[in-house]
């Protein structure tokens, strides 16, 4: 199961698209993980709290970040199934402290009640470079100016 979907968020004066891309961490998708990573801003490495394997290879996925993403990228590592506390097999603490060794954060979530969904996106959003909107994003600027060179030429001269 693969899905991709769009989600726009408003943070304080900015307006933060999201184009998240979800492979459920399935293998048949790893190949190709690059093609979604590269470029990407921001990336969210979500684990099962309930489950110590899913922990491990979370982290194999950050060391690929880490060294093919894009150096900027805002990372975050997510405890999913927070909701199943009885189960827990990753301590908030382990997790916590990879994160901060890392240079990510963490926050646990759980998609079943929605804890921390929307928090966690809004915390990537406020860790986002700020980028200004381009002068002129349709075209290319010309020199005009003082010091700028015209260059004429005529046919059949």
């Amino acid at each position: 199961m693969q899905l991709f979907f769009s989600q726009t968020l408003a943070v304080n004066d900015a307006t933060v698209k999201f184009e998240i891309w979800d492979t459920a961490g399935q293998e048949r998708y790893h190949s190709l993980a690059p093609m979604y990573y590269r470029g990407a801003a921001a990336a969210i490495i979500v684990f099962d709290i309930t489950n110590q394997a899913s922990f491990e290879r979370a982290k194999k996925w950050v060391q690929e970040l880490q060294a093919q993403g894009n150096p900027n990228m805002v990372m975050a590592l997510a405890g999913n199934k927070a909701d199943l506390l009885d189960a827990r097999k990753v301590s908030a603490e382990e997790a916590e402290i990879y994160a901060q060794e890392n240079s990510l954060f963490f926050m646990e979530t759980s998609a079943k009640t929605a804890t921390n969904v929307k928090d966690i996106f809004y915390e990537i959003a406020k860790r986002l470079p700020r980028v200004q909107p381009a002068e002129n994003p349709t075209g290319m600027v010309l020199p005009n100016g003082p010091g700028a060179t015209a260059v004429s030429s005529s046919c059949c001269a």
